[in-house]
């Protein structure tokens, strides 16, 4: 069985195919809830706009993420496939 590997290409590859794991999981979770209710639960993480004003701009940063139970299965799916590959 392999580790995670250290890498910083290696790290962004595997934040990648963790992202795209939820989105997928994400979307198939929404189809299902009609049939399958406990997939609409989901939990709203929230980091707030953060104003940075510099001397000649200023811009904000926030983040916002939300996931459900598809998402997080997703997430681990990513994982899986980022290990196996």
């Amino acid at each position: 069985m392999k580790g995670i590997r250290v890498g910083a290409g290696q790290i962004g590859m595997l934040v990648l195919f963790m992202i795209v794991g939820a989105i997928i999981g994400s979307l198939i979770g929404e189809a299902l809830s009609p049939v399958v209710p406990v997939m609409k639960l989901s939990k709203d993480v929230e980091l707030g706009p953060a104003h940075i004003n510099l001397v000649s701009f200023s811009f904000t940063l926030g983040l916002n993420i939300k996931l459900n139970l598809a998402g997080a299965v997703g997430m681990l799916a990513g994982i899986f496939l980022y290990r196996r590959f």
